[in-house]
């Protein structure tokens, strides 16, 4: 089990625009512009960003299920699809850190909901940076013979994997190593968290699919890729 505590993550200039754009309907008023300029120092002030992920080797997959060596089961048709052919999966959780919530909770219990929009978005912006940056050292890591590639990621809550998986995924990572916890939804907290999975073997054997929304139908979805 690896943890990452010393991240220092590469933030543009720009962080917060392209979510807040797209959620704004492809345009910032100035309103926007101006509680982006004066909040982004604050969130980007307050990261933490730490990762903790494991490499578990895949037994076999049958069905609707994966079943690894540990004893540990993924069930769902598409995390089932995601990793046949893998012969090895890298279970990871990010995390911002505590401070991201509070300071967001904060400024939501104060009444400025229009301030609590924008923060999120950067804030959405920063977790995915930090997947990213993840991503690249998972994948150099788990590629480790020659004609090996890497899957796409995968996460609980995305289509057709239950956000109860994470269950099964806290089982496989200590999250609290890094002060992550699921609460009794199966939310992890802090809520600026993620987690997920990425499959590795021989490149003619493993799934190509691009990125996982390639697989969900939500066409309108925000957050596609």
């Amino acid at each position: 089990m690896i943890i990452l505590d010393k991240i220092n993550l590469e933030i543009p200039e720009n962080i917060g625009v392209d979510f807040l754009t797209k959620l704004m309907g492809g345009r910032l008023n100035p309103q926007i512009e101006k509680l982006l300029a004066e909040k982004k120092p604050e969130c980007i002030k307050n990261l933490e960003p730490k990762t903790i992920y494991s490499n578990f080797e895949i037994e076999k997959t049958e069905g609707d299920r994966v079943y690894f060596t540990s004893g540990n089961i993924f069930a769902g048709p598409n995390i089932s699809k995601i990793l046949k052919g893998s012969k090895t999966a890298t279970i990871f959780m990010n995390t911002l850190g505590s401070k991201i919530d509070e300071i967001i909770k904060n400024v939501n219990n104060a009444g400025d909901f229009l301030a609590t929009i924008v923060m999120d978005a950067v804030t959405t912006e920063l977790l995915s940076l930090l997947g990213s940056y993840t991503a690249a050292i998972i994948k150099k890591e788990g590629i480790k013979e020659k004609g090996w590639g890497s899957t796409c990621n995968y996460s609980p809550g995305q289509y057709k994997w239950t956000i109860e998986e994470q269950k099964e995924i806290f089982s496989m990572i200590d999250g609290s190593k890094i002060g992550v916890k699921l609460n009794e939804s199966c939310l992890m907290v802090p809520f600026k968290s993620s987690s997920g999975v990425y499959g590795f073997g021989p490149i003619d054997k493993i799934d190509k699919t691009r990125v996982a929304c390639d697989i969900c139908p939500r066409k309108d979805c925000i957050g596609r890729r």
